[in-house]
């Protein structure tokens, strides 16, 4: 069984339990909160996984595009 964890969700889940923990750290804590989702977010943070392919799941293949010429000269 594999499992694949996303960083974003990951990173919510860390600081709303250190919120009910210590709730006068609160400020601190939505502070970065923010500095890491902006950061993920300006670096394309979907490519980063906990598991994924060194785990041995691997990305389906991309489907086939298919492209149709339409003749417009009649």
């Amino acid at each position: 069984m594999n499992i694949t964890l996303a960083v974003g969700p990951l990173v919510s889940l860390i600081a709303g339990v250190l919120i009910l923990i210590v709730p006068r750290l609160l400020n601190y804590i939505v502070a970065l909160y923010l500095i890491v989702i902006g950061l993920l977010g300006l670096f394309g943070a979907g490519n980063y996984r906990v598991g994924g392919a060194a785990a041995g799941v691997t990305a389906p293949a991309p489907a086939a595009v298919s492209t149709l010429a339409i003749d417009r000269s009649a």
